[in-house]
């Protein structure tokens, strides 16, 4: 293996809205990747049905010119999701595997074990492919149960959180103090994230603040949304961003108080760990990993899904007490620094890379594992395994 390494990367394009992608670009920027070589071969993009079908062609004759030219990284690394995603991505890693080079997959997706006990050709393709990767990692410790089951063996299962590049929320602005409260949800607006149950709890938030504001940024429902605000005679205080990317995502967390995403499905929501690395107190739902990003009565709260009377309970402790936002939003920023900045699991991918190289998988995890990375989730704190 050169001093550079050589990652053959297979995801969707790197225009298309979405965890993968936006994980894979955090990854392009962090100093750990200055020694990684990465050729990204996109398995899908943006499009008509027709160009999405023409653009999913194109890449795989692109993967296969390139195999049969001699293309032999040190590592594959595949982005894998459900349903279309995981069958478009199983015909990558059987031509993959036939070279011989380690394939390491990369679980995402928030219905994956749905996808997965859908029927028996999926359960059979999975554990296939999970058995016979060099690794498989995963993004939470609920996932990483299930897919040691269908690996076969707990060797190749690996937990790597999704990144957070904390300097783009520093300096923290200066607050406003005669602006108004703000609460933040951030992500596609639809029945699975909990948009909705916020909507209605809004009423009830706003009797006891009745200047509070709030602010949905994400594409989705965003016109079934907009008339339920309506309705609700909701319209002054509430905005529905649409889709928000860049600096203006930025902004909206620099600019709220509160982050709410009161989900039904996740898998290791990044905008949870965005919220954190803004000093913002969290009010989550406890489903897939997101307990293992918030620490209840630290960082934040969590509240079953559906529960709107104890969505608005919790909002409104936050918004009447800045002492207890300060407090929450501090640990918070302290969580994320230590165990999803970027740097921090960029350099755990490089050595679990490094690990698939020397072994395929073979060596213990532990001795490979950052010093303090199994402290990452302290069940005694967050109650959740």
């Amino acid at each position: 293996m050169g001093e550079r390494l050589k990652v053959g990367m297979i995801g969707p394009g790197l225009d298309v809205p979405g965890g993968m992608t936006a994980v894979h670009r955090t990854w392009l920027r962090s100093r750990a990747f200055e020694r990684v070589d990465v050729r990204y071969f996109e398995t899908m993009g943006e499009g008509t049905v027709a160009e999405k079908i023409g653009k999913n062609i194109l890449g795989q004759s692109r993967f296969i010119r390139d195999l049969v030219g001699g293309y032999r990284p040190d590592v594959f690394h595949i982005h894998v999701a459900d349903r279309r995603s995981f069958y478009r991505k199983l015909a990558y890693f059987e031509q993959a595997r036939l070279t011989g080079v380690p394939v390491v997959v990369h679980i995402h997706g928030a219905v994956f074990e749905e996808f997965t006990n859908a029927n028996s050709t999926n359960a059979a393709a999975v554990r296939r492919m999970f058995s016979t990767a060099a690794l498989v990692l995963v993004l939470h410790k609920a996932i990483y149960a299930k897919s040691i089951v269908w690996s076969g063996t707990e060797s190749n299962v690996e937990i790597l959180y999704n990144p957070v590049e904390i300097d783009a929320f520093d300096p923290p602005p200066p607050r406003d103090p005669t602006a108004p409260l703000t609460v933040l949800m951030m992500g596609e607006v639809g029945e699975r994230k909990g948009a909705f149950d916020l909507v209605e709890a809004i009423p009830v938030v706003r009797e006891r603040v009745p200047t509070a504001r709030f602010r949905f940024a994400g594409n989705g429902e965003t016109e079934r949304l907009q008339a339920r605000v309506d309705a609700l005679g909701l319209t002054e205080c509430v905005d529905v961003m649409g889709w928000t990317a860049g600096e203006a995502k930025i902004q909206a967390f620099q600019t709220s108080d509160v982050y709410c995403l009161p989900s039904y499905a996740e898998n290791l929501p990044v905008s949870v760990l965005e919220a954190m690395a803004a000093r913002l107190p969290v009010v989550g739902t406890p489903v897939a990993g997101t307990p293992e990003e918030i620490i209840e009565g630290e960082t934040g709260f969590m509240v079953d899904p559906g529960d709107r009377g104890a969505i608005a309970d919790r909002l409104i402790q936050l918004l009447l007490d800045p002492e207890l936002r300060l407090r929450m939003g501090t640990a918070g920023r302290s969580r994320v620094e230590a165990h999803f900045e970027n740097e921090v699991v960029c350099t755990r991918l490089i050595r679990l890379w490094e690990r698939a190289i020397a072994g395929k998988g073979e060596e213990s995890a532990a001795n490979f594992r950052p010093s303090g990375y199994s402290e990452g989730v302290r069940n005694d704190e967050s109650g959740h395994e």
